[in-house]
């Protein structure tokens, strides 16, 4: 109800317009906001876009990057390969830098829980724009974490662990900032509530699926694509709420909400599409093993002892 309404007030104000000219750009909703939202919401944007149009030119001259890393990830067509390989062409400057430096790839890992935790603060106080750009950078250095240990050949199991933990804490502290936020509006707190629950499982049951043998790498809205898909949406929620919510102290951000919407339901049909293939593959390498027939004992030998070879567990 709350968004039809502002929807309608939106076509009345249009409807109302002078028909004999364009508005002056002063008088958009847009240029009210603040310069320090102002900036970097139109800024940032312009910037990425740019270099993936110079990217694009790129590949169609000496063609596509192929990342080893990329190949590992399951095709989804919520993220297409290009933007992936673009974003890794953008971290080579500043993985070399890290290199350079000789920050580890523990310290990348460690940095991107704190700015995660930052995004989530600023989200939980309406910081939309603020908290989107940090959570974006976030993930991004949860991605140069790992390149910077394949470069510096200093890939451990004790890395792999931490880096994994880290993700868990970045995933919990990132959906608690949304449900502070929208602590007062039932049906999208409960859609975030679905969506962590789901992106917890989503985790949980791949990583079960490794611990038992068996590969649960399938679905879709796995941790990057969320990682994209949330961090922009919430950086440019402020430009729509500008237009559908004018004046409003506490916005809804629709385009954020509709995002979290999305992940409930894509992240809990990959979660139990996971659950499924695990069970599967275990109920398969049940049957495939051969079954123990244990032989009844004899009542003429019984409380004799038994020094028959016994099979012994490694």
């Amino acid at each position: 109800m709350v968004y039809t309404a502002h929807v309608a007030n939106l076509l009345s104000a249009l409807a109302s317009a002078p028909a004999s000219g364009v508005p002056a750009a002063s008088s958009s909703p847009l240029w009210s906001l603040p310069a320090t939202v102002l900036i970097p919401l139109l800024g940032l944007p312009a910037f990425w876009i740019a270099s993936f149009l110079i990217y694009c030119v790129k590949c169609a001259i000496f063609g596509m990057d192929r990342t080893p890393r990329i190949d590992q990830v399951v095709k989804t067509p919520w993220l297409p390969r290009i933007f992936m390989e673009f974003g890794y062409w953008m971290f080579r400057i500043p993985v070399r830098f890290c290199i350079l430096l000789g920050i580890t790839p523990n310290m990348i890992t460690f940095g991107s829980m704190l700015l995660t935790l930052l995004a989530a603060v600023s989200v939980a106080c309406g910081h939309f724009a603020f908290g989107g750009w940090i959570l974006l950078f976030a993930f991004t250095c949860d991605a140069w974490d790992g390149i910077v240990a394949r470069a510096t050949n200093n890939c451990t199991a004790s890395g792999e662990f931490f880096d994994s933990t880290m993700d868990r804490y970045n995933d919990l502290f990132t959906f608690l900032g949304y449900l502070y936020y929208w602590r007062n509006e039932p049906w999208v707190f409960g859609v975030t509530a679905a969506a962590l629950v789901g992106s917890s499982v989503v985790s949980y049951s791949r990583a079960k699926g490794d611990a038992v043998g068996v590969n649960a790498n399938v679905g879709y809205m796995q941790r990057h694509e969320r990682a994209v898909w949330l961090g922009v949406s919430t950086a440019l929620s402020p430009i729509a709420a500008a237009y559908l919510e004018p004046g409003m102290d506490r916005p809804y951000y629709h385009v954020a909400a509709v995002v979290m919407l999305l992940m409930a339901i894509m992240t809990n049909i990959t979660a139990i599409w996971r659950i499924k293939v695990v069970m599967n593959g275990l109920l398969g390498k049940t049957a495939d093993k051969p079954v123990r027939v244990v032989k009844e004992a004899d009542p003429s030998v019984a409380g004799r002892p038994d020094f028959s070879p016994q099979p012994t567990h490694s």
